[in-house]
Order: structure tokens, then sequence, then C-alpha cells
């Protein structure tokens, strides 16, 4: 992906990069494969580019600079580039949407997954990120939630979430069991974020999640209790401090291109896959395959 200052075409969304900022800590003894007996705490600092059209803007170097961000009146679908007036579900136009298996409603309610009954939009696509090993976790990113994600994307999606913090709590087969693990743990748990809140939401005040992740485990039914990790995976407490200029007084006010065809402000962070301005706050993915252009301003 070409990385440039200026950039135009259709929206893709906001890439993040992880760096650790610092180590965890073992409390087992060196050298032994005895699961430790306290949390590690994994620090990450996370920096990001807007994608646009192949070609990514660096967002980080331009904190505390204003930015424009200037919708030209088209918009093609993320999947097929069909131009459409109306964009669904993230930038999808309406024949795909009503089509792909990335858009069937089992992607937001996995535990109605119908795959097993042979009615999958795309078995394939199925095989390749359905029936595969998921995670069920806790994160704190509005208040302490339980969510679902695929095996070895963790991060990503943490980070997506806007997470200030997160914390694995099982490995189950499939999708579809995961999303029946969350709906038992959702009884208790919120599983839906306040983007308002976690907008706000510094991480300063981390929620104890090995406490949570604790009670949560206990009341667990006999069924669940074999996908409930007891490794150093449990032990493991993700922490995410995102980019935020030094004067931060954030308006949260949502932005949108259909309403405001253009955009701008003192770039104050990014969270999630938002950017934030001063003059309001941008959900880059929901304006995915609308046609920008970004710049920064003098």
């Amino acid at each position: 992906m070409t990385r440039q200052w200026g950039v135009s075409g259709p929206v893709e969304g906001l890439v993040h990069a992880v760096e650790p900022i610092k180590p965890s800590v073992s409390g087992g003894a060196a050298g032994s494969n005895e699961a430790p007996t306290r949390a590690h705490h994994a620090h990450y600092q996370i920096s990001y580019a807007l994608s646009v059209a192949g070609a990514s803007m660096g967002l980080d170097e331009w904190l505390g600079r204003r930015i424009r961000i200037a919708f030209r009146g088209e918009k093609t679908c993320i999947h097929c580039g069909r131009r459409v007036r109306k964009l669904y579900q993230s930038g999808y136009c309406f024949p795909c949407v009503t089509t792909l298996a990335e858009c069937d409603l089992c992607i937001v309610k996995p535990h109605e997954c119908h795959y097993h009954l042979g009615t999958c939009r795309d078995p394939q696509f199925g095989d390749q990120h359905c029936m595969i090993p998921h995670y069920v976790y806790l994160a704190d990113s509005s208040q302490v939630k339980v969510g679902l994600t695929r095996k070895g994307r963790q991060l990503t999606r943490w980070v997506d979430q806007g997470a200030t913090s997160a914390l694995l709590v099982a490995e189950v087969p499939t999708r579809k069991v995961a999303g029946e693990l969350e709906m038992e743990v959702a009884k208790r748990l919120p599983d839906k974020t306040d983007w308002r809140k976690m907008l706000r939401a510094t991480g300063d005040t981390d929620a104890d999640l090995e406490a949570v992740r604790a009670e949560v485990v206990a009341r667990l039914p006999e069924p669940y209790q074999a996908f409930v990790l007891t490794d150093q995976r449990a032990r493991e407490v993700y922490h995410f401090h995102y980019p935020r200029g030094v004067s931060f007084e954030l308006k949260v006010r949502s932005v949108t291109l259909d309403k405001e065809p253009v955009v701008d402000g003192t770039l104050l962070g990014c969270k999630g896959q938002y950017v934030l301005l001063d003059s309001g706050v941008w959900n880059a993915k929901k304006h995915a395959g609308y046609h920008v252009t970004v710049e920064p301003l003098a």
C-alpha cells in the first residue's frame, strides 16, 4: 500500500499498526511449562492511517493539525464496484448485501449460523471463516462487554472496537458455538459498545477484567466449561493506547458525508474506526465506498 500525504478515491477504512510498548512479565518459573499464577499485562501503542483507493495517509503525524475530508458525490460497492446511490452494511450495494455470505444475518448473530443446515450462502466462505476456532473474550470499551472473534484475529478485533483492555475467556471450534457461548455470557454482561462512551474512555481506569472473568467462568453451565482457557492465554491482559493530541477536548458529534459533504477540523486522535476532529467524529468504516478527497490543511 502506497503511503502519501493527501489521498483521493473510495474509502476503504482506517488501518492500524499495533506495537508493544511494555513487555509482559511471567508469573511462573522461568523455563518451566507451569501456568503462571498471576496475570501478564501487555501494553500496545496503536498508530493509524486512512486507506483510500489502495493508498494510505498516515494520521498520527497530523495530530494537532487541520485536515479536510471532502465527499466527491460518488459511491461504489466495496465488493463488486457497482456505482450506486445508497450503500448498505458499511459499503455494499443491495444485490451484494442480499447474496454474499459476509452480509448474511448470521454475521451479526452468529448463534443463528445455518451452515449445518446446508443453507449457507457460500459454503466455502463458511469453511474459511466460520467453521474454524474462535475466541470468546471480555473487553473494556465503553464498559466491560463480551464478544467473539476468529482465533488469531483478536488484536485487530479489539482495536477496531476501541477497547482499552481485553482478556480471553474461551476457545471454541466454530463461530456458531462462539455465538451461543456469547449469548450465555450476555445474560449478565452487555455485548454491544456504546460508541460515545468508547470515544470518551481514556483507559486510565481499566476495569478489573480478571475478576469479571472469574465470575463469568463460575456461572457458565457445565457444557461450556470444557472450552474455558486455563493456560497462559487465560492470564494475558492486553492494554491499548490510542493516539491523542496534547490538547484533547472531544466533541462527540457524529458527522456523515451525506449531510455534511465537506468536513474539516483539527485532528485530535483516532480510536476504533473513528477519526476524531474538534468539529466532530467521523466513522471511516461506515463511509467505505464513498469517494472522497482527504488532505492536510496548512
